[in-house]
């Protein structure tokens, strides 16, 4: 730890140098954060755990952390003691709007607001994703707004890297950590993250960007949430949003991950919108993109649903770990689909319809993935069994 606070030029600041130090919030057990005062400036302190606890977990985490070179990341400053407990603790940049899910109303007002805002989102995530690494708890939670100017606003990416050590050195297999409505469906069934499950995540952010709310605000985020996830349903399409932010939204939510564009082609898109060039009208543009940038000036800014809608009491949007693991999941979706399977082919029996047979060959494959997603699911269940007798 000091050989690389030393190499990286990070600060080592003693604990005692810090003020007004108070619980920001709990980490569920894995850690405490604090808002404390650094000569006059506002840091947060991060006490995690999972830091202290094992040589591996730290060096894996710094030297991921120094890969990112990214002002839309939130920044570590440097580092410190708790002499109470001696775990190291991460001083890092204090955000004043709080995350985007506060903020949300005053940053999205405008169609132009909700564009700018969105891209500097997605320009983060890219940066993560080009050094080919993974924001492992993608949600509004962890992405945080800082007001430099009347309706000018800096977005910042938090926690990429923490879920990630929590998962690897932590946690069971199979259990799944995290916001239901942000997971896409294959890491809910266990499924590695990967980037194209970050861009699920951005996809439920673009949705809330049109709603002004979380998505499925008004559901319980339980077992039978997940499993409707799964199946298919999505957040409702908001009344008179564009088209073409509609098309992008879909894309970005595909069940097959394959099948969702990368956050480059995303953050190009959006460029497009927002940023075609000043020399130019907008009839020299080409049709397609003058077609969507009139989308976006005709379309009403007050899309917002009503505030007074009621959350339901079982909806949690922060971190959280799920008391149902992907075997479940995975064990009733198979049960499921064998049901749906047997009745179609009762159909076909007595109809002689061969126009099920596409839609049978498809269950039948669903079928083969979730079988092997739950062999392989208990095996490694197994095997960290096995590592711990």
């Amino acid at each position: 730890m000091d050989q690389f606070i030393f190499k990286n030029k990070l600060k080592w600041i003693s604990y005692d140098k810090f003020e007004n130090i108070n619980k920001y919030s709990d980490k569920e057990g894995f850690g405490t954060i604090y808002k404390a005062k650094y000569k006059r400036i506002k840091v947060i302190l991060k006490d995690f755990n999972h830091l202290n606890n094992s040589d591996e977990c730290l060096n894996e985490f710094l030297n991921e952390w120094k890969i990112i070179d990214s002002n839309k990341i939130i920044k570590i400053y440097g580092f410190t003691k708790n002499p109470d407990t001696l775990n190291y603790i991460l001083i890092m940049e204090y955000i004043d709007k709080g995350n985007l899910r506060k903020c949300l109303t005053e940053i999205t007002n405008t169609w132009k607001q909700k564009l700018f805002n969105l891209y500097k989102i997605i320009d983060g995530l890219n940066d993560i994703h080009k050094k080919n690494l993974i924001h492992y708890n993608f949600h509004d939670g962890n992405i945080l707004c800082n007001e430099y100017k009347e309706n000018i606003y800096g977005i910042y990416i938090s926690d990429y890297l923490e879920l990630h050590q929590l998962t690897k050195f932590f946690f069971k297999k199979n259990n799944i950590y995290g916001v239901i409505p942000f997971m896409a469906p294959e890491i809910l069934k266990g499924q590695p993250y990967t980037q194209a499950s970050n861009i699920y995540s951005f996809s439920m952010i673009m949705w809330e960007f049109t709603s002004g709310i979380p998505p499925f605000n008004d559901k319980a985020h339980n077992l039978q949430l997940a499993l409707n996830i799964c199946k298919g349903e999505r957040p409702e399409i908001i009344k008179n949003t564009p088209q073409c932010y509609i098309n992008l939204m879909e894309k970005c939510w595909n069940e097959d991950p394959l099948k969702r564009p990368s956050a480059s082609t995303i953050l190009n898109i959006i460029k497009n919108w927002i940023s075609f060039p000043l020399e130019k009208k907008i009839e020299d543009i080409n049709e397609e993109l003058r077609s969507n940038i009139m989308e976006f000036i005709n379309a009403s800014n007050n899309n917002y649903i009503n505030h007074t809608v009621k959350f339901h009491p079982q909806a949690y949007y922060t971190s959280r770990l799920l008391d149902f693991t992907s075997i479940n999941l995975n064990e009733i979706l198979f049960l499921k689909l064998k049901q749906e399977l047997f009745k179609l082919e009762k159909i076909i029996e007595t109809n002689d319809q061969s126009s099920y047979q596409m839609e049978k060959n498809d269950l039948q494959a669903q079928l083969i993935q979730l079988k092997a997603n739950i062999q392989e699911s208990k095996f490694q269940q197994d095997q960290f069994k096995n590592l711990l007798i």
